[in-house]
């Protein structure tokens, strides 16, 4: 059971005290927003939305940077326009890293497929 001096550790649910700043069994930073909230599964919905049409804009428009462009990542997505996606090959790596998840947003985030999603 919980008390008033203790939260749930976002990363993995073990109670902590509500002041702690980094989990003493998983070692990983706590966020602010988090401090009250019991503990549950990060939802990443809004990333796995965007993997389908980042897929499909990197297939048929790869080499004129469409998938970049989607993604918010504007400065890299002129250059891969402006050299047709690196004369194809920084085409087919993006192509290869959204497949498998690997790929990120301009926030840092992972595209990941809503089927694969770990």
């Amino acid at each position: 059971m919980k008390a008033e001096d203790e939260k749930y550790c976002v990363e993995c649910g073990k109670l902590i005290n509500i002041k702690a700043e980094v989990c003493p069994y998983c070692g990983v930073r706590q966020p602010i927003f988090y401090a009250n909230q019991p503990f549950q599964q990060q939802n990443n919905t809004f990333q796995d939305d965007r993997w389908l049409p980042a897929l499909l804009f990197c297939f048929f428009l790869g080499p004129f940077g469409a998938h970049r462009f989607y993604l918010g990542q504007i400065g890299t997505a002129v250059i891969q326009l402006l050299t047709l996606g690196g004369c194809g090959i920084w085409y087919l790596i993006d192509l290869i890293m959204i497949i498998v998840g690997k790929y990120k947003d301009a926030d840092g985030n992972y595209i990941k497929s809503p089927v694969n999603n770990n």
